[in-house]
């Protein structure tokens, strides 16, 4: 039963076990002292950045350190063929042979701000898992960084695998099926006995996935089927063949498999496909938070930017914990089509809030997701969804509901359009119903499920790989008696964060790379700077202004300072005697500043996922206020956002705060080299400057920081702040 259900299991890679790969007799190769191939590389491109895997010891991330560097000039007459070049003539980088070259293919190519390349490797028709590699071309076809990883050895490994079961030490071993590895993961995550004949195939009319992907349903009368006990599954099990690589040349045959089961986090998993099937990879697919508001508009064209909140109170007018409270501000009506020209998010003559990009609804009652009993957005005239939200009555009256659902799907259709003018288009994974032969998947809009039954005073975002439909969950909040009940669905500073975890865990790793801690840190941290960012108006207060993730359903009767602090220690803001954190501050250990303001109702750890991602937002922050000084709001906002979504894409599986700093310094250098001194400036103000040193990928402490605060040498930061002061 529900009651019973226990934890979730923790995350998991198998290529990262030492235990595992020992178990299996695989050998890392050591990485050598010298590596003729990188020294060719770095004679040819100064000052080269290379990161490498620590399981690997292959190159995740390949930049050059100078702004305007180059890894190569250019080699074709499009993007992906000079990618394919560059990966043919540094094979050895990745220690590939030719074999291994001809399993690379193009997966797909991004032409929306920053141009990249997204390859993977296949064996035959199945993938090798998170062989993601995205190679970023400037327009003249240059390549400006390579992101991602290629395995070694994946068509022999493969060989020898299938040799040590027809003869070897694994003789007479048998291959799975689907309905097996299926049964082995969700008695994992459950811990409840499911067997292989619980599950079949799906019927056409159920949506096989052209192909790549296959779906499975639980039978009927059966544990895993509607008619048998609990738990159900939610949706289809979306399952692929995959061959995951532990690294060495061994690659194991699995299957890649997405679990939606009633009462759990939607998880992803890799399931070996021989003999006794054991677990691979392992990955919590649901990301929580807790920030909550629903979409009010400054009505202002063309972007007609949503409010904070039903009563916005960013920034903080007096900038101290006083106990303000906002006062609540009336919606507006706008006439509106979408931000994309020829891309409406309704079709003409539609009737409720179910279009390309989203389907937004209530979820008031089990089963998890929409069926005929719940409520969705509905016109109130031709053309128009014009329900106002009554603010003396609680989340739950049917026409307060109504607003919300419409202000709900405004907000999400509105991060689309932004999101995807600066790089998050089909080809780069992002959630449509139709991709219009752009790229990548279809088939996954976003479903937004409003009053959500599951819980109260939170929202989570699950996000699985492109081609499935990622799932926000947003709840209500009591708030304080005999105060009427508030919701998160209308809140933009709510509702961008959620949006922050789809689009940061699809642009990394197709949802399998934010795993980390550090990873897992900054998905919190771009969610958090998203949601301020998105919000802010040409004229707050940047300079020392306090900018918090929430406010309006955050008040509680113990608790009157949300709209200083929200859920966060500390407020955002440039102004260090309000924000004091610094890279170092990540660190389980290390002793948060004296003097500063601390909300007395947040705490824990500081490498807590929510906790180390404030670091990453101020940071992030402190290079938005910087672009603001210097273009004005507008043109910041759109450069930053370019930035973020390009370093995004060019950050690698596991990542580490300096290499996603790096990224993002890379898809500046390749845009707009002019703003790197601006960009290191921010960094560098949270210890994040040249030089600075942090925690491994897979450090869960988060400790050994070095920390940093010094511009690199060839930005003058005396001539980066008087260019500042002259704006």
């Amino acid at each position: 039963m529900a009651d019973e259900k226990r934890s979730s299991p923790s995350d998991y890679n198998a290529l990262y076990d030492p235990a595992t790969r020992a178990a299996r007799n695989v050998a890392l190769p050591a990485l050598p002292a010298e590596r003729p191939e990188v020294e060719r590389l770095t004679k040819a491109v100064p000052g080269l950045t290379i990161d490498y895997d620590e399981a690997t010891r292959n190159p995740v991330r390949i930049s050059p350190h100078q702004p305007a560097g180059r890894l190569s000039s250019a080699t074709a007459d499009s993007p992906e063929a000079t990618a394919q070049q560059f990966i043919r003539d540094q094979k050895d980088l990745w220690q590939l042979d030719y074999d291994d070259v001809e399993t690379i293919d193009v997966l797909s190519v991004s032409r929306q701000g920053l141009p990249t390349v997204r390859m993977m490797q296949r064996v035959g028709d199945v993938e090798v898992f998170q062989s993601n590699m995205t190679v970023a071309v400037a327009q003249d076809n240059s390549v400006v960084s390579v992101t991602g990883q290629l395995f070694s050895g994946a068509a022999a490994g493969l060989v020898r695998s299938a040799t040590r079961r027809a003869g070897g030490e694994n003789a007479g071993a048998r291959d799975l099926s689907a309905e097996d590895a299926i049964a082995k993961a969700a008695s994992d995550l459950t811990g409840h006995p499911y067997e292989p004949g619980d599950f079949e195939p799906a019927s056409a009319a159920g949506g096989q996935d052209g192909g790549t992907y296959r779906s499975y349903v639980g039978k009927p009368g059966t544990r895993a089927g509607t008619g048998g006990a609990e738990p159900a599954f939610k949706r289809p099990v979306r399952v692929k063949k995959v061959l995951f690589p532990l690294g060495g040349g061994h690659v194991v045959p699995g299957y890649y498999i997405e679990l939606w089961v009633a009462g759990y986090p939607a998880f992803s998993y890799v399931v070996e496909a021989v003999d006794t099937p054991d677990i691979l990879f392992r990955k919590n697919l649901t990301s929580g938070a807790t920030f909550k508001y629903r979409v009010h508009n400054t009505g202002i064209p063309p972007l007609f930017r949503p409010e904070d909140g039903p009563a916005p109170g960013t920034p903080h007018p007096r900038g101290e914990p006083d106990g303000y409270q906002a006062a609540t501000i009336p919606e507006k009506l706008i006439e509106l089509e979408s931000l994309l020209p020829g891309r409406p998010w309704l079709p003409d003559g539609a009737t409720t809030t179910r279009g390309n990009n989203c389907f937004a609804y209530a979820d008031l009652k089990r089963p998890d997701g929409f069926d005929s009993g719940e409520a969705v957005g509905t016109v109130t005239a031709p053309g128009t969804f014009d329900t106002r939200y009554d603010h003396s009555k609680p989340a739950t009256d049917r026409s307060n509901l109504q607003a919300s659902l419409v202000g709900m799907f405004f907000h999400v259709n509105w991060l689309h359009d932004r999101w995807y003018e600066a790089g998050f288009d089909e080809a780069s994974g992002n959630a449509q119903e139709d991709n219009f032969g752009l790229g990548g998947l279809d088939g996954d809009p976003i479903l937004a499920e409003g009053n959500d039954f599951s819980g109260t005073d939170n929202a989570n975002m699950s996000t699985p790989a492109d081609g499935a439909s990622p799932v926000m969950q947003m709840f209500v909040f009591a708030g304080p008696s005999p105060m009427p009940s508030r919701t998160s669905n209308h809140e933009a500073l709510i509702t961008f964060h959620e949006m922050g975890h789809y689009i940061t865990n699809r642009l990394v790793g197709n949802a399998s790379g934010l795993m980390n801690t550090q990873g897992r840190a900054m998905g919190e941290g771009w969610g958090d700077f998203f949601a301020i960012c998105m919000t802010s108006q040409p004229e707050d207060n940047f300079t020392d202004g306090v900018f918090a993730v929430g406010g309006w359903t955050d008040l509680r009767p113990d608790f009157e300072n949300n709209y200083y602090y929200s859920i966060r220690r500390y407020p955002y803001s440039a102004d260090m005697n309000k924000s004091p954190l610094t890279f170092k501050h990540i660190g389980a250990n290390v002793v948060l500043p004296v003097g500063p303001p601390r909300s007395p109702d947040a705490g824990g750890p500081n490498n807590e996922f929510h906790n180390a991602g404030e670091i990453w937002c101020c940071a992030l922050w402190e290079v938005f206020v910087n672009l603001v000084a210097k273009h004005k709001h507008e043109e910041a906002e759109r450069r930053m956002l370019q930035y973020v979504i390009g370093g995004l894409k060019l950050t690698p599986i596991n990542p580490t705060f300096l290499q996603a700093r790096d990224a993002m310094m890379t898809a500046a250098a390749a845009l707009n080299p002019e703003d790197l001194g601006l960009i290191w400036r921010g960094f560098a103000k949270r210890g994040m400057g040249d030089g600075a040193a942090g925690p491994s990928s897979v450090s869960s402490q988060l400790t050994g920081v070095v920390e940093s605060f010094r511009v690199p040498p060839s930005f003058d930061a005396r001539e980066v702040a008087e260019s500042l002061d002259a704006t």
